[in-house]
């Protein structure tokens, strides 16, 4: 009994594979007063990631995002609003030649993340994660919001006439993968 309970143990231990098991770096929530920086800026804004030791490669940025961005370009505050993933069916259309950071449909009015690896990343839909793998050690993320050129000044985070309601949230989890 013993002899086949060890030849059983060393079996399983032999034929056991290395498991991949995620550490979390870092997780972050933007300030609101760099996010307002952020949609009232005409082109990219550097995220500083403070992780000890800087970022690697193969680590992934997990990005969440929610809440609502008012573009502007009406005639009074909170009549175009969007969420951070970009316009929705139905929402005014700007000539894509116009946008500032991607002439890409699915970017219009989005906030969009890019790091020196080439491709721009919009957000996702509220409840679903962004992922990002990195592709060298101590890579920069920058973000941006895409409106139309020179329509940045209007630009606000949440809804409503003082723009108080549902303002823009962004989390930022920096996960590395161990081979366990």
């Amino acid at each position: 009994m013993r002899r086949t309970n060890l030849v059983l143990f060393f079996l399983f231990v032999l034929t056991a594979r290395a498991a991949e098991v995620e550490s979390r770096v870092l997780t972050h929530y933007v300030p609101q007063d760099f996010l307002e920086t952020v949609v009232r800026t005409e082109g990219w804004t550097r995220l500083p990631l403070d992780v000890k030791g800087g970022v690697r490669k193969g680590d992934v940025v997990r990005i969440w995002a929610g809440g609502s961005i008012d573009y502007g370009n009406g005639d009074r505050p909170g009549q175009n609003v969007t969420g951070p993933a970009g316009a929705a069916a139905g929402q005014p259309v700007v000539d894509l030649k116009q946008l500032a950071l991607s002439a890409e449909p699915k970017t219009t009015f989005a906030l969009l993340f890019k790091t020196e690896s080439p491709g721009v990343h919009p957000c996702a839909a509220p409840g679903k994660p962004l992922e990002i793998k990195l592709s060298k050690d101590k890579e920069q993320v920058w973000l941006g919001f895409n409106d139309a050129r020179g329509r940045f000044h209007d630009n606000h985070l949440g809804r409503g006439t003082r723009h108080e309601l549902d303002p823009l949230w962004v989390r930022i989890e920096v996960v590395r993968i161990i081979i366990d």
